[in-house]
């Protein structure tokens, strides 16, 4: 047991070391995280996935429903209005693109039923906002690249858990056909996506009182997870509803005066307060979790690291074409070369791999590990090809690749 708190508390230290190493290097500290893992786990055999038990996928859950809320309180309507045309240009395009490519080679070479491979591309068909947005941040990206970025990573979270979750319900319901399958996810999206609204609503009505209570920041979090569990429990799509909920706290009263329902002033907001309490909860999550990670990936098969690599260079080489198509012709071309690396996998691909392995979905566990192999590759070539960005040659040819745009503030030499 002294061991195991001794590592926890190693781990937590080296998780803000490795945040320092982002900031100095570009390198994204779950990749680093990831590593960790990989070394006590796979590489060295110090530490099983089976030693954690019901642990780890506790674990992964709890992931899940802090992620699913703080992507719901990350969409605030009001920031998509000036940047949306371009967010959702570039966003479902290369949502779509991405799960179409992951489905193609899940079916054609991973030999993965079609929906199980439907499944694989929702899972890893949008970008990470847990490494896009500190990459953004520590790149110094401004203006209207960097809303882009920041907004699709956020959207893209949440259009790859809804689509699984959607796609699960689905199969649990025996639904194959197109049309059985569309009427279930209308379902699903429907019922679940109206607890949330009632729930978050009601929530802003009792948050101030809440807030009295001792250690209150934490109270909107737990009542996040009531929700996902109670909806789960009914039978329909707890992921819906959380991230409908999280959606509702950020954005209650623009929604109120919007439909007049209810006096905004009624409504409580979500402070900065109880924001900086998740973000500092999903850092100790994001630890541990990819610690996890790394050390439940499976290096005996190069089949799947051969394949998730296939995948990663798809993905990436249809982005760079995207990018170059879908940005706005006033982004600079070091900007728009930027979106075009900017499709790591992280975080949400991660937690919600494990998914449909748990819901007894065939080929689970062949999702599960391409999952993981793709989130690690994709930010490792993400972080390798920012840093060939500092060489000039690279910087030259991405110039002359998105040459319509326009000239970088400091021009190329």
């Amino acid at each position: 047991m002294a061991i195991t708190i001794l590592a926890i508390g190693l781990f937590i230290f080296a998780a803000f070391l490795f945040k320092g190493v982002f900031d100095r290097t570009g390198i994204p500290d779950v990749l680093l995280l990831m590593v960790c893992g990989i070394v006590i786990g796979p590489l060295t055999g110090w530490v099983v996935p089976e030693a954690f038990g019901q642990a780890g996928s506790v674990l992964a859950t709890l992931a899940l429903v802090i992620i699913l809320f703080e992507s719901g309180v990350d969409l605030e309507l009001s920031s998509l209005r000036p940047s949306l045309s371009a967010t959702l240009k570039i966003s479902l395009v290369t949502f779509s693109a991405t799960a179409a490519i992951v489905t193609s080679v899940g079916i054609a070479i991973a030999g993965l039923p079609p929906l199980s491979a439907l499944m694989l591309g929702a899972i890893l068909g949008g970008t990470s906002s847990a490494v896009v947005i500190p990459l953004v941040q520590s790149l110094n990206v401004q203006g209207k690249a960097r809303t882009v970025m920041v907004l699709e990573s956020a959207l893209t979270d949440v259009l790859c858990i809804v689509g699984l979750f959607m796609l699960v319900d689905a199969a649990k319901k025996g639904a194959t056909s197109p049309a059985h399958v569309a009427i279930s996810l209308s379902e699903t999206l429907f019922f679940a996506a109206g607890i949330g609204i009632v729930a978050g609503i009601a929530w802003l009505l009792l948050l101030r009182t809440a807030r009295r209570m001792p250690h209150g920041s934490f109270a909107s979090t737990a009542m996040c997870c009531v929700i996902y569990g109670l909806t789960e429990m009914a039978g329909l799509s707890g992921a819906i509803a959380a991230i409908t909920f999280g959606l509702v706290l950020a954005n209650g009263r623009k929604l109120a005066r919007a439909t007049r329902l209810i006096r905004p002033g009624r409504l409580a907001a979500f402070s900065s307060r109880e924001q900086g309490f998740l973000q500092e909860l999903i850092f100790v999550l994001k630890t541990f979790f990819f610690v996890y990670l790394g050390l439940s990936m499976k290096l005996d098969n190069p089949s799947i690291f051969t394949i998730a690599a296939l995948i990663v260079l798809l993905v990436y080489f249809a982005r760079h074409f995207f990018a170059g198509l879908f940005c706005d012709r006033d982004i600079t071309r070091e900007h728009v070369a930027l979106t075009a690396i900017m499709v790591p996998k992280g975080l949400a691909a991660a937690v919600l791999a494990g998914i449909p392995l748990q819901q007894g979905v065939a080929g689970g566990e062949t999702i599960q590990a391409l999952a993981y192999a793709v989130v690690l590759l994709s930010i490792t070539l993400t972080a390798t090809l920012i840093a060939l960005q500092r060489f000039m040659p690279v910087r030259r040819l991405y110039g002359k690749l998105y040459r319509r745009f326009a000239d970088p503030a400091e021009p190329v030499r």
